[in-house]
């Protein structure tokens, strides 16, 4: 072999170990694009199951289970999370001078849902996992009222699954038992005309499809006891 033959063999060698070199790297690369993917698909699948544990973002929100006539009603006070407080209460008109503005039977208590399931973009599914009936005097005064104990709230009975419609929910896919508890189904701006859709959140007790709904800016529905 001469001396150009010698450079020569020198050359290709040398375009050999470059081009083995970047193949090489380019693995490397390939390989570490390939494990970021990997990652962010966890990630983003991490996310989607902390999303699906919860309810929507501009959760906690008011509900309230009523039929509009008589002086009953549920208030529940929904977090995103699935935990709520809540209380019911009959107000009866008989007063007396250390209560002037009547008689209210009424019950307080606190729970959790869970299995939280987005399944739709209308609804999500949830399992009533805790119901507890907080503990408070059998009779008191205060603000004008009398206040009687009642041992369990209205609505939530035997109550395992329930569903939360969003605002929007086509009226269709919606029981005729569940809509009655709607107020806006019989007090809409003209009563022959029915809505369409929902206007607002509404929770069914699925085994008693009774509805409990929000009333945004509605001062009538506020409950009798702050929380």
């Amino acid at each position: 072999m001469n001396r150009i033959q010698h450079k020569k063999w020198i050359d290709t060698l040398g375009i050999g170990l470059f081009i083995l070199t970047m193949l090489y790297m380019c693995g490397l690369t390939s390989n570490k694009d390939e494990i970021e993917i990997e990652q962010n698909v966890v990630t983003e699948d991490k996310i989607q199951q902390e999303a699906d544990n919860e309810l929507p973002a501009d959760f906690p929100k008011d509900l309230f289970f009523n039929s509009g006539v008589g002086g009953w009603r549920t208030y529940l006070r929904l977090n995103r999370d699935g935990s709520f407080t809540g209380e019911y209460s009959d107000f009866n008109a008989y007063a007396e001078d250390d209560f002037p503005k009547g008689t209210v039977t009424i019950c307080e208590f606190e729970g959790k849902f869970t299995n939280i399931q987005r399944m739709d973009q209308y609804h999500y599914t949830m399992s009533l996992e805790k119901l507890e009936i907080l503990d408070i005097p059998e009779m008191w005064i205060e603000n004008g009222y009398r206040f009687l104990k009642e041992d369990e709230p209205y609505g939530l009975e035997n109550g395992e699954k329930f569903i939360l419609y969003m605002p929007e929910t086509p009226i269709e896919q919606l029981s005729e038992d569940f809509l009655i508890w709607w107020l806006s189904w019989y007090y809409s701006e003209e009563e022959t005309v029915r809505p369409e859709k929902l206007s607002c959140y509404g929770m069914c007790n699925e085994a008693m499809q009774y509805g409990f709904f929000s009333y945004e800016g509605m001062d009538a529905f506020e409950p009798y006891i702050s929380k």
